[in-house]
């Protein structure tokens, strides 16, 4: 019995630090989308939203392409660990889907967004960290108190860190809360395919489909010029190989040990980092209100990591 209870223990442990290290993957990645959005300013400032989002994609996909191919081993460790084995044309129509669902979140955010405020949009953006979890509880996924005691306070400080004016919905922010469900949604379609597909094969196929979408589009709804890109190469390298190569290859890694409604509130600080980001490199300015958002969604978050205790009848049986 102590050999089994000794197994059991060193089980737990194992996942335990599984999780934590997919976890500290996730921040890190949160942390440079929150810090990238200073090379997608500059870059936006000279190019279309379109060009942007599709060059940073090719970028992205040469980058994790030779990466793979001079460290194979390391291409080979991304191999998921799942029983079950899948077809190679079911892995490709994962990676497909899993690029037009993020095209369309950052599509029809980008649409939103250009008729509503920025403040609205990104607290309207950052409420899948509700629909993640509303979505999770359908196919069968269990909340506890805690998350949801830590969901509502970062909803609450979101709304103070994001909105500064009077809050009324037009269709501008109706499109934003759309973008929002297919960033849920982008998240839920990652859990499944993160435990059935290589995590770099994966983002390598998102991230083409990403780019095609983008860049066919651009060249019929923007003016893309040569001299333009050149003159941002640096932060469309910045945003390529960071933001999109690492970082959405870190998420898909990340998301193999932490369920969804978790990652989405751990991704939801992107906001919290950028608005620090802001004071420290932008000399931007945050006021007592913003400044209590940011504390609330930090308390939010961390409550919502919390576990029950199971009651003593439960362990008895």
């Amino acid at each position: 019995m102590k050999i089994i209870f000794d197994i059991d223990r060193k089980t737990r442990e194992r996942c335990f630090m599984r999780k934590f290290i997919s976890e500290l993957i996730l921040i890190g990645v949160v942390i440079i989308w929150g810090l990238a959005f200073i090379w997608q300013n500059i870059a936006s400032k000279v190019l279309g939203p379109l060009t942007v989002v599709g060059l940073r994609s090719l970028i992205a996909v040469v980058f994790i392409t030779i990466v793979a191919f001079l460290v194979p081993t390391l291409y080979k460790s991304q191999e998921p660990k799942w029983v079950g084995q899948i077809s190679s044309s079911k892995k490709l129509w994962l990676g497909v889907m899993c690029g037009i669902v993020l095209f369309l979140a950052m599509y029809i955010q980008q649409i939103g967004i250009g008729m509503t405020t920025a403040g609205k949009a990104g607290f309207i953006t950052v409420l899948y960290i509700c629909i993640v979890p509303f979505i999770g509880v359908f196919l069968g996924n269990k909340l506890n108190k805690f998350f949801i005691i830590g969901l509502i306070l970062a909803v609450v400080g979101f709304y103070l860190l994001s909105v500064k004016e009077e809050f009324s919905l037009g269709l501008g922010d109706i499109i934003v809360f759309i973008s929002a469900i297919f960033f849920g949604i982008h998240i839920i379609v990652i859990d499944y395919s993160a435990l059935r597909v290589n995590s770099m094969f994966l983002s390598i196929i998102q991230l083409v489909v990403v780019a095609i979408f983008s860049l066919g589009l651009a060249l019929i709804k923007e003016t893309i010029i040569l001299g333009d890109i050149l003159s941002v190469a640096s932060p469309l390298l910045a945003l390529g190989i960071l933001s999109s190569g690492l970082g959405y290859t870190g998420q898909i890694i990340a998301q193999r040990e932490i369920p969804p409604h978790t990652t989405s509130l751990i991704m939801s600080l992107e906001s919290v980092v950028a608005a620090i980001g802001g004071v420290l490199i932008l000399n931007e300015h945050i006021g007592l209100r913003e400044g209590i958002g940011m504390a609330i969604v930090l308390v939010g978050i961390i409550i919502s990591q919390l576990r029950e205790k199971k009651s003593p009848k439960l362990e008895q049986k």
